[in-house]
């Protein structure tokens, strides 16, 4: 049975908390600072025969004429001559976030041989417009760092495959990033592989649903809560016409897809933990690594085989679309 769509106010609510715990836990931070326990740990455990990486910080301008600070994570080659070419993933940020809480998860599928491109976001207050700007702008990026791959001279020429390209987004960029995957595939210019991490779409991401196709996708939440609009992707889920698989992180919050979180999400909604983020970056890892052809590919299981052992072990349940019934785990 289709599951009602939540109405403004309840769409509005989680929006609303996140900003007033924003200024409840900047006034603690002021006092106590940022402890390791509330603001995240650092390095992600390396891979064997991994890259090395190499990060680059800037600020490019959008056709949209936005002024948008990114990173830029690029594997390094054992060997200069190398003619190995790479793919490359853009992560979006969830609302009111930053590139920086998935540093992290990008320096993981760097090593694995991905190039990672991290854009801020431009600010979702100002609604639908605001929407449509940001998506505007992750088709940009796209197109930017195709063109890039093509010019003789730039330093991705001959580095980035231009064919092998992916989109995740967590939160709100999780409806940018299906969004700016259906508008590319239209253009012609389409991904190849998208992933949402605890995704809260908005009522039009869920109208345009059944126009994706034509790529390799995949989904994983958190359980419902206020930040995720109470589990409002199932939604968007219940109207895809390929096959797809609903993947929850059992005891899973909002915060976990981060890598690092910090105390705002925290206090905001519900925690984090450990156990649940390790496993969203493991299923993230599998799933681009396969779908994209990473070069490292020896010391990470494919994406099917991180579904059973984390399935087995109890910490993800997955649910074919539109079926009951539980497909993996206990």
């Amino acid at each position: 049975m289709a599951r009602a769509m939540p109405s403004m106010q309840e769409r509005l609510r989680p929006i609303a908390a996140y900003l007033m715990t924003y200024v409840l836990a900047i006034g603690i931070l002021a006092i106590v600072g940022c402890h390791p326990g509330f603001c995240g740990s650092g390095a992600v455990e390396p891979v064997v025969d991994a890259f090395g990486v190499y990060v680059q910080h800037g600020t490019r301008r959008t056709t949209a004429g936005d002024q948008i600070p990114y990173s830029l994570f690029v594997p390094q080659r054992a060997e200069l001559s190398t003619t190995m070419r790479h793919p490359a993933v853009v992560i979006s940020h969830g609302f009111a976030r930053s590139r920086r809480f998935h540093a992290n998860t990008a320096h993981a599928l760097a090593e694995r041989g991905i190039i990672v491109f991290t854009p801020d976001l431009v600010s979702l207050l100002g609604g639908e417009q605001a929407q449509l700007r940001n998506i505007e702008n992750l088709v940009d990026h796209v197109e930017w760092l195709r063109s890039r791959a093509v010019a003789d001279g730039d330093p991705l020429f001959g580095l980035l495959d231009p064919d092998r390209i992916g989109l995740v987004g967590h939160s709100a960029g999780g409806a940018i990033s299906f969004e700016a995957a259906m508008d590319l595939n239209q253009a012609g210019e389409g991904v190849l592989a998208l992933m949402l991490l605890d995704g809260v779409p908005w009522a039009r991401t869920v109208e345009r649903a059944g126009e994706l196709g034509g790529l390799e996708f995949a989904t994983v939440r958190s359980e419902p809560d206020g930040c995720n609009a109470e589990g409002a992707i199932l939604e968007l889920l219940g109207r895809l016409t390929n096959v797809a698989e609903d993947i929850l992180v059992v005891g899973g919050s909002h915060c976990d897809p981060e890598h690092p979180t910090d105390v705002l999400c925290r206090l905001a909604c519900g925690g984090s933990g450990e156990q649940p983020r390790e496993a969203y970056q493991e299923l993230i890892c599998a799933f681009f690594g396969e779908a994209l052809d990473a070069p490292v590919t020896r010391s990470s299981a494919g994406f099917q085989d991180t579904l059973d052992r984390l399935a087995a072990a109890g910490r993800i349940v997955t649910t074919s679309l539109g079926d009951s019934t539980r497909t993996n785990g206990p």
